[in-house]
């Protein structure tokens, strides 16, 4: 059995899953992210996995998701995607220092991970917080600095025009949460990987490229990065892969 309690941390609207009877003790803990106009009840069956395994499992809803979400279109926040990754990230060490201070979370034995844009969020919080000790991407990509580029590729040229500033400031600013850009910031810690080679949403081939980067300059650094590619996979992940993540957790924080 486990238990699930709804909570609002800050602005953060979170569910904390814990396996039955522990919901005061200090556990090894997983954050979860949701992907892009998702929520975090989508992840709720990995944090069922996760708590029945032993870990108190943190789901928290992404600014403007899930009771984040107020009357805004998705079609309208589009140029907002990159911020809402950022303020993920802040708020991931606001949350730990809340419920650490609780002593419900110890700070050195927490995981993290995400599906699509929440695989991006799994990545920059390695990149930015060196106390997580695994991290398993799911469909996301290493390195948001190319995707965004990419993602800007995609729109009109007048839009691309019309926003030049707004663009090239985001991209600044991500070049900090870049783990291709910072790769020594994973320090030996393992990072997995999950992604199908027909994924059109969040394209395979930046992993792919973090993963050759990695291989064609090796280093103690990123000796842990692994990969399992789904041929012909689409955005979408299989239960294997959240079983994986579970096996993962297991095994670098219990």
């Amino acid at each position: 059995m486990i238990s699930t309690e709804e909570r609002k941390i800050g602005a953060v609207s979170t569910l904390i899953v814990t396996p039955s009877g522990q919901k005061d003790r200090l556990l090894p803990t997983v954050f979860v992210y949701h992907g892009w106009t998702h929520r975090k009840e989508s992840e709720l069956m990995l944090a069922h996995f996760l708590a029945k395994a032993g870990f108190r499992v943190i789901l928290p809803d992404a600014k403007y998701h899930g009771k984040r979400h107020g009357s805004q279109l998705f079609s309208e926040l589009m140029f907002e995607f990159w911020d809402i990754v950022m303020q993920s990230v802040t708020e991931f060490g606001e949350l730990v220092a809340v419920l650490s201070n609780e002593g419900l979370v110890d700070p050195e034995q927490i995981g993290v991970t995400g599906t699509s844009m929440g695989g991006i969020t799994t990545d920059a919080i390695l990149t930015r917080y060196s106390n997580v000790k695994i991290g398993v991407d799911k469909i996301g990509a290493p390195m948001p600095v190319a995707l965004a580029k990419w993602q800007v590729s995609q729109l009109p040229m007048a839009m691309q025009t019309k926003y030049q500033g707004v663009i090239e400031e985001t991209l600044a600013r991500l070049t900090a949460y870049d783990l291709s850009l910072n790769s020594d910031q994973l320090a030996g810690r393992p990072l997995h990987f999950y992604h199908g080679t027909a994924d059109t949403m969040v394209p395979y081939q930046f992993t792919a490229d973090f993963m050759k980067q990695i291989k064609d300059q090796p280093s103690p650094t990123t000796a842990l990065v692994t990969l399992t590619t789904e041929k012909n996979g689409q955005h979408k992940v299989s239960d294997d892969a959240q079983f994986k993540t579970v096996a993962l957790m297991q095994q670098y924080l219990q």
